[in-house]
């Protein structure tokens, strides 16, 4: 039976890598910008004071939420709406990606991004596009809007404990 669909069992396979080369010719390179991040060491205390400011129960529902440390907190927070907002604001993102609604855009940047945290204590954020420069660009701007949102969190704390 082999030897009856040998011309079969050996042309399918040379013929899907030939198709599969072609294709991986044909697509765009697609380059990451890679960051990464050490949060600062928090206290307990303080890891709950800032999740007390994302409403009266977050502090005690923290646990049940996922929220199992700080790394988790900021993972949140350069997720949000805010951090995707200013990146869509700053990179004229909804130009670039011709979309139609903010919410189209969003979800092309959430698409393209990938924030993860490793089990060295560090925040890896990465961000896929056609342009190498313009991947890392957006990759650091990540860092640049935490940076900022955790500036502001800081300021209105410390209004609020006035």
């Amino acid at each position: 039976v082999l030897a009856k669909h040998k011309k079969l069992i050996l042309g399918l396979p040379f013929v899907a890598a030939i198709v599969a080369a072609v294709i991986s010719l044909l697509l765009p390179n697609i380059y990451t910008g890679t960051t990464k991040i050490l949060p600062p060491q928090q206290s307990q205390s303080t890891a709950a004071a800032m999740l007390n400011q994302l409403g009266g129960l977050a502090g005690i529902a923290g646990p049940s939420l996922g929220i199992k440390n700080p790394n988790d907190l900021y993972i949140g927070m350069l997720k949000s709406r805010t951090v995707a907002d200013s990146l869509i604001a700053r990179f004229e993102l909804r130009k670039l990606y011709e979309s139609k609604t903010a919410d189209d855009t969003r979800r092309v940047l959430e698409a393209n991004t990938r924030i993860a945290s490793g089990k060295d204590g560090l925040i890896t954020i990465e961000f896929d596009d056609k342009d190498a420069k313009f991947s890392a660009q957006v990759a650091n701007a990540y860092v640049d809007e935490l940076y900022k949102l955790t500036g502001v969190l800081a300021v209105t704390e410390a209004a609020s404990s006035t």
